[in-house]
This record gives C-alpha cells, structure tokens and sequence, in this order.
C-alpha cells in the first residue's frame, strides 16, 4: 500500500526544469479534457503548435481543423459516465501508441444554470455540475493513475470561487471547492506527481458568459457584469491557453496541490501577454 505523506515544499512544473531549447518537448504527451470548445481547444492547438502529441476527451469532437492534426486524437465521451471514461482514455492511448500522459489537463467543466439564489437552485442541476466539476476530474485521474506511465503533471481548470463564495454561484462555488480539496488529496497521496489547480479568471467562453447574466438582485455578480465590459479584463481563450503554457514554462517553486490564481503568477514571469491581466479584486 502507498504511504501517504505530506506534499513537499515547493515543486518547479516539469517544462521550466528543462532548458529553454528543449522545453518544446518537456510537457511530451498531453491529455486535454473539454477539448470541443473554449480554453480545452485554445490549449490542444498551442499544444500541437509547440509539437506535442495531445488526446483530447470531450462531449462533442473538436471542429475539423483542429480534428484533422496528425498529432491530435480525440474521442467523444461524457465524463460524468464515470464508468465509461477509463475505457475511453485507455482507447486513447490505444489510438496514440502511447502508455500515458506526461501531462494531464483537467479542463471540462460547466457552470452549470444561470446565477440563482442557492433555494432556487434545483438538487438535481447542482448535482449536475458536481458531477462534472468534481466527479469527471476523479473519474480522469483514476483512470490516468491506472495507466502502464503514471502523470507527471495535473493541471486542473479551478476558480477562486472554490475559495470565496458569492451569491448566486452555488453549484459552480462548491463544485470547484470540492475540486480543490480533490487535488489536495490526490497530491498528498501521491507526491511524485505534482497537482496544481489553477484559477483561471475571466475568460470569454460560454461558461464565462453564464457567469454574468446576473440581475441586479445578486450585487456582486452584476457589478463582474458591468466590469466584464472594460477592456482587457475579459481575455479569449487562445491568450488564457498562452498564459497556461507561460506558468508552466516559467513557474518555480509552487506549492504542489495548492490552488492558484494564474494572474498572480502572471506577475512574476516574462509572459508579454500578462499586460492584459488587470489587478482587481475578482
């Protein structure tokens, strides 16, 4: 049986231990789950542009261009089919000729209904959103674990919603602070891998777009609303998937398993595209 132990003190990410010639190939095969749309497919072609082999896994398949790329294998699967997700990452690497991923991303997730307050927030659609935010990261780690190579690398789609609460955001809060406490564990039971979930902020996709339909009843969320229209507080996906890459070829010294915020490590790394990070308090 594995001993559990603490996490260690601080972990470099797998790409900036490599010399800057070499860190094309660091991150080697890629695992990206919500490749379909959004960040998942801005991250699978910075992936593919830097030479990576990347599978993807999602609901709907990426649209052709990105499909058609000789290094990109995807499958459609639903990961809230928690049984049904092992067999279609073990097909992936099938298809891939490849005995697992050196780097995983954890991407998928919903917001799940438009901002509600928490009792009229049906049972069953905010188990819905657990399901995928929570449960859909275990049922891809477990599976990924299970593989011939073990991951050097997890690196899931969190928010700093899973660490401050606002009304209107019950599902999405508590799906992401389950997430949190997921990799926490998951990192403290296996310290040869390092877990970072990372707080992606505001990002113009379909679940950012949910996030600000909120009325004026719920205050917090109107005033992201009309923050939402300054610009450069938004970004689009391809500058978030070029933010991710950055953190991940720069970074030192994270605390694995901690959660963080990507425009906090923006600060501190040559990443030009960090100017369109604005400081704020969301």
């Amino acid at each position: 049986m594995r001993q559990a132990t603490s996490p260690a003190r601080s972990w470099t990410p797998m790409a900036a231990t490599a010399p800057a010639s070499s860190r094309a190939r660091a991150m080697g095969n890629v695992l990206v789950t919500g490749i379909s749309s959004g960040i998942g497919a801005a991250l699978a072609q910075a992936l593919l542009r830097r030479g990576h082999r990347v599978c993807g896994l999602s609901r709907r398949l990426p649209d052709a261009a990105l499909a058609g790329h000789p290094s990109l294998h995807a499958i459609s699967a639903d990961l809230t089919d928690f049984a049904l997700v092992a067999p279609a990452i073990r097909q992936l690497c099938d298809r891939a000729g490849i005995a697992g991923f050196d780097t995983v991303f954890a991407n998928a997730g919903t917001f799940g209904p438009p901002p509600a307050r928490a009792e009229r927030v049906a049972a069953q659609d905010f188990m819905a959103v657990l399901a995928l935010n929570a449960g859909g990261v275990k049922a891809t780690l477990d599976a990924c674990l299970s593989l011939p190579q073990r991951p050097r690398q997890v690196i899931a789609s969190a928010s700093i919603s899973g660490q401050r609460q606002r009304a209107g955001m019950l599902s999405y809060a508590t799906s992401k602070a389950a997430l949190n406490a997921l990799m926490m564990t998951y990192q403290i039971e296996n310290p040869d891998i390092f877990f970072l979930p990372l707080g992606l902020c505001n990002v113009a996709t379909p679940l950012g777009q949910v996030t600000i339909q909120a009325g004026p009843e719920l205050p917090e969320l109107y005033a992201l609303r009309q923050r939402a229209g300054q610009p450069g507080y938004v970004v689009t996906p391809d500058e978030r998937a070029a933010h991710i890459l950055a953190v991940l070829d720069h970074a030192r010294g994270l605390e694995p398993g901690r959660f963080r915020e990507i425009r906090d490590l923006l600060k501190s790394i040559p990443d030009p595209l960090q100017q369109k990070v604005i400081s704020d308090d969301q």
